[in-house]
């Protein structure tokens, strides 16, 4: 069972906000200092820290583009070296993805935001071959930001969908899946919709969400505003499975109501209990009997 109390989830925080570096040297760093967590737990929580820090900073770097501009072109033509964009994103505590994305929107400032993007899944197409050489240098060493890694997370969470389908039915539920009720015209579907409501320690369950994350306090008010309330309001209570673990206080945040509930992992078999069906037994008409019957239709 992974859950954090508040004091440790701090520790973990000031490590990383502290961390000056590659951001997956802080991953295993922090498997060194945490060892009781698993490394899919702490880069979970690494990479919601990233995305937290990107979102406060990213205006103030914007706004000095041009000044970083001038900064990398000095530097890369000083010593021709492909790793000029990573040292300056380290500096900056940033990843590195975000800061190619801002610097060739500052120097091609005239291309679509759409060509700017395929720059950034195939630096080939940049004309500056040392700024090609650095964007690449970066885009396959990025682990927080970036077309590789979002493609490496969405894989992530269509595996643990997978896993919770394989679950679900050997477990012997009825549900629907995402793709059966969005045929039925529902727009925002959680992951499994139970057919056949269960019960999970005496409450009811009508669906399950998976996120194959790390649940903190922010990202789990922020789901339960976008997703997780129109579920509890349309279909009744369900859980959501946060697989990476999540922190204590978010079991009982009154954001909940009455209708979230927070798990690290699939139910155990003893949490849980199904609706039987007693049907009427079929009894078939003796030789006497339906002799009877006769009688009475005469």
């Amino acid at each position: 069972m992974v859950v954090i109390s508040v004091k440790r989830f701090t520790e973990i925080q000031n490590f990383i906000r502290n961390y000056h570096g590659l951001f997956v040297n802080c991953n295993m760093e922090l498997e060194v200092k945490f060892p009781e967590y698993s490394s899919d737990t702490l880069g979970s929580i690494t990479a919601k820290e990233v995305v937290q820090r990107v979102k406060s900073n990213h205006s103030k770097i914007s706004a000095k583009a041009a000044s970083l501009v001038k900064e990398y072109q000095a530097i890369a033509r000083q010593t021709l070296a492909h790793d000029v964009l990573q040292k300056m994103a380290i500096e900056l505590q940033i990843p590195s993805i975000v800061l190619c994305r801002i610097l060739l929107a500052k120097i091609y400032s005239d291309m679509a935001k759409s060509e700017l993007n395929e720059m950034l899944r195939m630096p080939d197409l940049i004309p500056d071959s040392l700024l090609a050489v650095n964007v690449s240098y970066c885009l396959y060493s990025e682990t927080m930001d970036g077309p590789i890694t979002d493609l490496v997370r969405r894989f992530i969470g269509e595996e643990y969908e997978v896993r919770l389908k394989k679950m679900a039915r050997d477990a012997g539920m009825v549900f629907y899946d995402e793709g059966d009720l969005r045929r039925t015209g529902y727009d925002k579907t959680p992951d499994l919709k139970m057919a056949v409501p269960f019960m999970y320690r005496g409450q009811v369950i009508n669906w399950i969400e998976s996120k194959a994350s790390f649940g903190d306090m922010d990202s789990h008010k922020r789901y339960v505003k976008d997703q997780l309330s129109s579920y509890g309001n349309r279909f009744g209570p369900g859980i959501v499975i946060y697989w990476f673990g999540y922190l204590e206080s978010i079991a009982d945040c009154p954001e909940n109501g009455n209708y979230v509930i927070v798990t690290d992992g699939f139910p155990a078999k003893d949490e849980m209990e199904f609706l039987t069906f007693n049907l009427p037994a079929f009894v078939e008409d003796d030789d006497n009997s339906s002799e009877d019957n006769r009688n009475r239709t005469k």
